[in-house]
């Protein structure tokens, strides 16, 4: 028996495959992956989420059509904002120091793959002597050399390997704090609350139909990303107030800015010609101005280019 379970604390998984059982093709097509440390198939980022119902139920149907048997349990109910990303951020804390670790050691294994690079050259005959063909050294000459090219492709991989590693280690010790600064926290919310307006029209339609969330799964479906929504947006929402409310980081407003200053978007200054209600309108060196929203805005300068211009001061 196969059995795929929705908690938010755990996501989406199933239980009861084994190795070699013929479920992996059906689970890889669906979208499954497999999860080592959980040592089960699951769905990418489905915890604390609203459940995938048509995912879930396409999984279901594919593997009782190929002879499974499968019943699902579904929990719909979502946990309080502070404690699913409070969850989440500790997650990205392990796997950053995961990483960490990892870069570390693909850098030990690089410095080890070059000092057998190292050795391997000093093998070879001193000032670059060439091959005596037909001597009795030419045999030991040869090996000497394909010792060097083998240990200095192993070395450019080795090399490869500890920068990506490294890359991905910084990338994820710095997410958190990311996903923590003022004009991220700003888009996600723009998005999110768009996202939530098109499905509150969506659900005006169905239920101007007469359909209910009983008689259709996409309208179920609907109802739970609501509701997903608008606990991510109440979360979102109440950290930019924390930060609007305290010394901690801020978003430039219409209130910082005046006519003549200058901003810095994405490592660019610009002078500011008028200032809107969401943007700043800013000369280019054409014939036309261009308009950066608040939350682009990376720095500022008083009218005399050098005088910092600090947001809510």
């Amino acid at each position: 028996m196969l059995t795929i379970t929705h908690t938010p604390t755990e996501g989406t998984i199933i239980d009861g495959t084994s190795k070699g059982d013929g479920t992996a093709p059906i689970l890889k097509t669906a979208g499954w992956k497999w999860g080592r440390s959980i040592t089960a198939w699951y769905i990418p980022h489905s915890r604390d989420r609203a459940p995938h119902l048509a995912r879930i139920e396409h999984t279901a149907a594919a593997l009782r059509a190929a002879g499974y048997d499968v019943e699902t349990d579904i929990d719909i109910t979502l946990r309080d904002g502070t404690d699913a990303h409070h969850d989440r951020n500790e997650r990205l804390t392990d796997r950053a120091a995961a990483l960490a670790a990892k870069a570390e050691r693909k850098a030990t294994a690089a410095d080890a793959a070059h000092a057998r690079h190292d050795h391997a050259c000093a093998a070879l005959p001193e000032g670059g002597e060439p091959i005596k063909v037909g001597h009795h050294s030419e045999r030991r000459h040869r090996r000497a050399l394909d010792r060097a090219h083998t240990t200095a492709r192993a070395a450019i991989e080795a090399d490869a390997a500890a920068r990506s590693a490294a890359e991905s280690a910084r990338i994820a010790a710095r997410s958190t704090d990311h996903r923590y600064t003022p004009a991220v926290i700003h888009r996600r919310i723009e998005r999110q609350s768009a996202e939530l307006r098109s499905i509150e029209r969506h659900l005006t339609k169905y239920r101007a139909a007469g359909h209910t969330a009983e008689t259709s799964n996409h309208m179920h479906q609907l109802e739970l990303n609501k509701a997903e929504l608008e606990r991510d947006i109440e979360y979102w929402t109440a950290v930019r107030a924390e930060q609007d409310a305290t010394d901690g980081p801020k978003l430039y407003s219409r209130a910082d800015l005046c006519p003549g200053c200058f901003v810095n978007c994405s490592g660019t200054w610009h002078k500011v010609i008028r200032v809107n209600a969401k943007s700043v309108t800013v000369a280019t060196a054409y014939s036309w101005t261009d308009r950066l929203p608040y939350d682009k805005i990376a720095d500022a300068r008083a009218e005399d280019a050098h005088t910092p211009i600090r947001p809510g001061q």
